[in-house]
Order: C-alpha cells, then sequence, then structure tokens
C-alpha cells in the first residue's frame, strides 16, 4: 500500500491518483472549510481515504486564511498585487474574506500516531509549499516522490520560490525530474507542476519494496 499525502486538496483527488484507490491510502489535508465539506461528501463511506480539515505548516497554531474570489487562489498568504495586476488573472485574487484556520506540523501528527508514514506527496498550498514541507521534517528523508505547485516570480507576499523547493529537497536526497508549465499569466512562466523523486544515490539504498513504490509513483506522474 502506498500512503498518498495530499495537501490542499480541494475537489479531491487528482483523476490520475483516483484510479489506483485499492493501491493507495490517500491523506487528504484541505483547510478551507467549505471544501473539506465538498471532499468529506465525495468519499463518504471510503473506509481507506482519511481526510483531515486543518492546515500543514512549519508551526502550529491559528493563521489567517484569505478566502480570494476564485477558491483556487485561497492561501495562507496575502496575494502580492504588486506583481499579480500585471495580468488578468489578478482579479481571480481578489480577497473577499477571512477565516481563521487550525495548523499543525505533520511530523508532529505522525508522531501522535494520527498518520502514516510519507511515501508520496502532493501539495497546492497557492505559497505556502516551503512552510508545509518544513513541517514534514525528517519524514522528507524517507518520501520517494513529491508533485507540488511553485512559481518562479512571488504571486503571494512573502512566499518561497522554486529555487528555495529545489534546495531544500536537495538535502533530503529528493531530485527535480520535471517541470510543466501551468498558463495562467499570458504565457510568462510564472507557475508550473514541479516532480521530485530520490536522487540516483538514495535511490540506490531502497529494499525491494520502496523500490516497486517508486516505480510505481513514476508512472503515475508520468501520465
Amino acid at each position: 500500500m502506498l500512503n498518498l499525502i495530499d495537501v490542499g486538496g480541494a475537489g479531491g483527488l487528482q483523476p490520475k491518483w483516483e484510479r489506483f484507490l485499492d493501491r493507495i491510502h490517500p491523506v487528504i489535508f484541505e483547510c478551507n472549510p467549505s471544501e473539506a465539506e465538498k471532499i468529506q461528501a465525495k468519499y463518504a463511506g471510503r473506509a481507506n481515504i482519511s481526510i483531515i480539515q486543518k492546515g500543514l505548516y512549519d508551526n502550529a497554531g491559528s493563521k489567517t486564511l484569505y478566502l480570494t474570489k476564485h477558491f483556487g487562489c485561497t492561501s495562507l498568504r496575502e496575494p502580492d498585487f504588486s506583481f499579480l495586476n500585471s495580468y488578468p488573472i489578478a482579479k481571480q485574487f481578489e480577497v473577499i474574506d477571512t477565516t481563521t484556520i487550525d495548523c499543525v506540523r505533520y511530523d508532529r501528527l505522525y508522531a501522535d500516531g494520527e498518520v502514516p508514514a510519507p511515501h508520496v506527496i502532493k501539495i497546492d498550498v497557492q505559497g505556502c509549499e516551503y512552510e508545509v514541507l518544513q513541517g514534514f521534517g525528517s519524514l522528507l528523508d524517507g518520501v520517494l516522490g513529491i508533485e507540488l505547485e511553485a512559481h518562479l516570480y512571488p504571486i503571494y507576499r512573502g512566499q518561497h520560490l522554486l529555487s528555495d523547493l529545489v534546495s531544500l529537497l536537495d538535502r533530503h536526497g529528493l531530485v527535480l525530474r520535471r517541470l510543466n508549465p501551468i498558463a495562467h499569466f499570458e504565457g510568462d512562466l510564472v507557475e508550473v507542476d514541479a516532480y521530485f523523486t530520490r536522487s540516483r544515490n538514495s535511490s540506490n539504498l531502497l529494499d525491494e519494496v520502496d523500490k516497486d513504490r517508486l516505480r510505481f509513483i513514476e508512472t503515475v506522474f508520468s501520465q
């Protein structure tokens, strides 16, 4: 069984993972209350899917969630309109409300026995990718693959960019394998889906079970 940690699960699992529900144990984190309710309704009766209505971060506590005109732009960071105003998509980032949510570190939940060790992580948290990854702590050393949305320019105030994520994950033996541009910025390369897997050296040290898991992850990532 492969433990998939889906951080920012609005809309539910990606179709490429949903087709393998017999082979994976998804743990879905969604901090937006209205979106979390939709996910719970979608997967009602699925005992192998865990849904946690909390935010993941590098420190625990209450934080402000900025709810935007388009739900997909909602973030724990304020939009950076000094950059966004150059693009028509800026109007989708308009903050229409705020709410307070609980945030936790993943490694703390793991230490308390509430979540499994992560094998593959998917992150879509609009500018908070670095903090989410930091919250996994040393568990990142055992992660086989990561897919996340990242930015080459700051669309949220104070966010870390793709280069910061590459440096962080390199320290845990994970290497950037592929970038898929996301066409929201009039042809400018601002936003990408980034895919990471174990480095050659660290993958050579895996046991056969994890090597099989890694091959499975690579197959799904290629879709």
